[in-house]
């Protein structure tokens, strides 16, 4: 009995292995840039609203709205998909300011949408809004 075990167990083995070719990469993984490390964040303030704004490839992005903290309201990105700015994390509060923090990962142009409304939910009404395009080259 312990013999045929470990026969199985062999041949198990075996046919995990085949030839070592290769195997393709995962092309839904986003393209990245790595950190440029002498390159200062860019902050981008509630004033930029409805403008767009340029940053290069690697950069960090930051983008601050102000925020009542005693307030249920709170400000909630509305739009998380991929592209050439991705989340670096989730948003901190800096006393009356909410930070929240990105990274470029790639060339091209995304926007950042947010609405200020209820902690949890989207705004019925969603008012007031923040959207900004960002460019990256």
């Amino acid at each position: 009995m312990r013999r045929t075990l470990l026969v199985v167990a062999a041949l198990t083995a075996l046919v995990g292995c085949g030839d070592d070719k290769a195997q393709p990469y995962d092309v839904t993984q986003p393209a990245t840039v790595a950190p440029q490390p002498g390159l200062a964040p860019l902050t981008i303030e509630q004033s930029a609203n409805g403008t767009t704004v340029e940053a290069t490839a690697g950069q960090r992005v930051l983008v601050r709205l102000p925020q009542d903290p005693a307030s249920i309201q709170q400000w909630e990105q509305i739009n998380d998909e991929p592209g050439a700015v991705v989340a670096d994390g989730g948003p901190t509060s800096e006393g009356s300011t909410v930070v929240w923090p990105f990274r470029t990962v790639e060339r091209g142009v995304t926007m950042l949408e947010f609405t200020y409304g209820p902690g949890g939910q989207l705004s019925v009404d969603p008012d007031p809004t923040f959207v900004v395009e960002v460019r990256v080259s």
